[in-house]
């Protein structure tokens, strides 16, 4: 729609002092018509979803919550 590239990020804290740092576009900066943005909207959604995936199963521990939810004592 605004005729941008959308770049996907993402850095995989690797221990110490060291992070990978990853870009990848995920969709080119031509823009749909409006007849086929929504197929345009959905394979961009899926690609993200796979590079996550890759990514989450690369370094599955590199992956929390900000909310320290496993401390909550239950009450």
């Amino acid at each position: 729609m605004l005729k941008l590239s959308v770049v996907f990020m993402v850095g995989l804290y690797r221990g110490g002092n060291r992070y990978d740092l990853y870009f990848e576009k995920l969709l080119e900066s031509d823009a749909a018509d409006r007849s086929r943005r929504a197929a345009v909207m959905e394979g961009a959604l899926q690609v993200y979803v796979q590079r996550l995936e890759h990514y989450c199963r690369q370094a599955p521990y590199n992956w929390f919550n900000f909310y320290d939810f496993w401390n909550v004592r239950s009450h």
